[in-house]
């Protein structure tokens, strides 16, 4: 347990003290109700905000079954311990699920949510149900298919009622079915999962799958792809590039050779250098080729020099916005020189120029196995090796790693495992190409603004990272494995490699509303900017959220430690020993030939596991009952809090015959 000791008034603190008191004494005492309650009573001076805040954030954590005690000065708190059994699983879907639910428990996201399934009187758009597949219809064709005596028969039959199409959610595209937004369609159905619902500033790329074989080309499932997270060390253990260790011991396992290796660590640290801008940094260019340990102590200087000026230039004292002219506007070379960048190019010289003092003062590139063979014993050859690793895993996280951050089915297809079907698909040639046109001409914000210069970044994937929800192994994406053996449509195996788990640490448990008052106290207290800025490192909800409980006097550790950790998975289309190659940046992706068809996999989908889930009685009743209302019921608890004008929408299904 961690004790915390919240900077609140004291008649704050013992207020809530005695609630939670009471709450211990009366079992029917809802302490959570209670704190929400106070959370939003009016006040908007520092110490009113730091106590509604605060209530909300201990409502958050009550209702998600974390523990608290009272101590002398303030509280004990723990997270909710979890175990590996299927017990667990459910009370951290619970869990989750009223996170999800308390996320979306505001007018803005149930009116959006009503406008879908209602739209106005006189709007030409239809309602998001009927994207929804009638389940009783497919479990009467399922029992057709069943009763034909030959395999063949029911593939082709199937493959007749399942026709994945993969749409990629593009602006403001339109579904010609029913004229609403492809962006809302997936928001809609993303609202539905077990987990609250984040947007991100980095890369995103939302798909829907879509049946082309059914009426109205029903949802069958979504996914999207955003940039990974770069400090996954369970997934970096497992791509044997998280340390000098792992380097070495990919020479043992003869995927690379040392001369390989060594050329790997030297092109990284050229390249890197060559993408940062340093002119005005140091004064002797040929220290750049030859660094020393001067210029490398001036330059950690510089950063921590810049880092302080960096949160001196946060703290906006209501000054009017200035507004560019057009000689003005920002370009990367004038981003290059904000303090923000004049930290990270500081830093990141000080890093790449050590490791080159390194491998110049061993003479990696004429005699690379004596060199690597003493860095391996040195503590600063290891530390410049670990440089040159962690700069190649920027380089591929950035933009040639993709992370499946949502992906899964919709009723009644989740009944047909149709999020395995979901994820194969993730990794087909349509989707490889459509990143790659997305994103082939992008200039990387952050990359220019280091270099000074536009920068882009080769974007063809080389893997794909996806996580459980739960520590226990993920029916969804355990053993998730077609041989090209077994099914010859498919150009190579498609396999989700297990890859150790994440940390438990996030903020899904803290609810959109503590968020919003968290966002308040900042603006009120430290007078930051209430926005986005690429480069900053943690997401905005997540800096808002540190940020929040240090005015709070809350160590993060102790509130964003939720204790669910997640099993990791990495897919790649090439075999793992290949893949080495790639990862160190020995070997380019010039193609997506290698890549599966959507129909191959489809297909092998079909075979593996269709075939045998409409065999199951229990299956095919779930999917006889599942229909719109399956869907839209996720949403009653939330939805009936808040009133709805019916009259507006008098006529809305008049002529809709679901």
């Amino acid at each position: 347990m961690s004790e915390i000791v919240p900077d609140i008034r004291s008649e704050d603190l013992n207020f809530i003290k005695d609630k939670v008191i009471e709450s211990k004494e009366d079992s029917f005492f809802d302490l959570v109700s209670e704190l929400r309650l106070k959370s939003e009573q009016p006040g908007t001076t520092t110490d009113s905000l730091k106590f509604k805040t605060f209530c909300s954030l201990l409502a958050d954590l009550v209702d998600l079954g974390w523990s608290i005690e009272i101590t002398r000065k303030g509280f004990e708190i723990s997270p909710p311990k979890y175990v590996k059994s299927d017990e667990a699983k459910i009370k951290a879907r619970n869990s989750n699920w009223r996170a999800a639910e308390n996320d979306i428990r505001n007018l803005q996201d149930v009116t959006f949510i009503n406008k879908l399934r209602k739209p106005p009187v006189g709007s030409k758009n239809k309602s998001i149900d009927l994207l929804v597949d009638n389940g009783d219809e497919l479990k009467k064709l399922f029992e057709e298919v069943n009763s034909l005596k030959d395999e063949n028969k029911k593939v082709e039959a199937l493959k007749k009622i399942i026709k994945p199409e993969i749409q990629h959610c593009f602006l403001d595209e339109i579904c010609s079915f029913t004229g609403l937004r492809l962006m809302d369609i997936w928001r809609y159905f993303r609202l539905t999962w077990s987990m609250p619902y984040q947007t991100s500033n980095a890369r995103t790329m939302p798909f829907l799958v879509r049946n082309g074989a059914r009426p109205n080309k029903p949802i069958i499932g979504i996914f999207q792809l955003v940039n990974p997270f770069f400090n996954n060390t369970g997934r970096n253990s497992f791509l044997r590039w998280d340390n000098y260790l792992s380097a070495a011991q990919e020479i043992k396992n003869k995927n690379l050779t040392v001369d390989e290796l060594a050329d790997a660590f030297l092109q990284i640290i050229d390249k890197s250098l060559k993408e940062t801008r340093y002119d005005d940094l140091i004064d002797d260019q040929n220290l750049i080729k030859k660094p020393t340990q001067k210029v490398i102590s001036k330059l950690t200087d510089l950063a921590e020099q810049y880092r302080i000026e960096e949160t001196e230039e946060e703290k906006i004292q209501f000054k009017k916005i200035k507004i560019k002219t057009r000689r003005e506007v920002e370009t990367p070379l004038s981003k290059s020189s904000e303090k923000m960048y004049l930290k990270k190019r500081s830093k990141r010289l000080s890093k790449l120029l050590f490791a080159r003092m390194i491998f110049n003062e061993y003479n990696l590139k004429k005699n690379p196995k004596k060199a690597i063979t003493i860095m391996l014993q040195i503590r600063d050859g290891q530390r410049a090796m670990n440089i040159a690793l962690e700069y190649i895993r920027q380089g591929i996280y950035s933009t040639q790693a993709a992370d499946l951050n949502v992906c899964g089915s919709i009723a009644p297809y989740n009944e047909l495992l149709g999020g395995k079907l979901i994820t194969l698909l993730s990794t087909s040639k349509n989707v490889m190409e459509k990143y790659d046109e997305n994103y082939k001409k992008e200039k990387s914000i952050i990359s220019s603004a280091v270099a000074g210069r536009n920068i882009i970044k080769p974007s063809k994937l080389l893997f794909l990272t996806v996580s459980s929800l739960y520590d226990i192994a993920s029916s969804q994406y355990n053993r998730l494995k077609l041989y090209q053996k077994n099914y010859p449509k498919l150009k190579t195996d498609l396999i989700f490699h297990e890859a150790g788990f994440t940390e438990g640490i996030g903020s899904y448990h803290i609810s959109q509303k503590t968020s919003d008052l968290i966002n308040e106290l900042t603006g009120k207290v430290k007078k930051y900017e209430k926005k986005s800025i690429s480069g900053k490192g943690h997401s905005h909800k997540i800096r808002k959220i540190i940020i929040g409980l240090k005015i709070l006097n809350l160590r993060q550790e102790d509130i964003m430690m939720h204790n669910q950790r997640r099993r990791n998975y990495v897919f790649f289309h090439k075999n793992k020993k290949n893949m080495i190659k790639y990862l160190y940046g020995l070997k380019k992706i010039e193609h997506f030939n290698h890549c599966s068809s959507d129909l191959s996999i489809a297909d092998a989908w079909i075979k593996r596991w269709v075939i045998k889930r409409i065999q199951r009685k229990e299956s095919l009743e779930k999917i006889g009952v599942s229909n719109y209302k399956t869907v839209s019921s996720l949403f009653e608890n939330v939805v009936k809090e808040f009133p709805f004008d019916k009259d507006r929408n008098l006529n809305l299904f008049s002529n809709i015959n679901i």
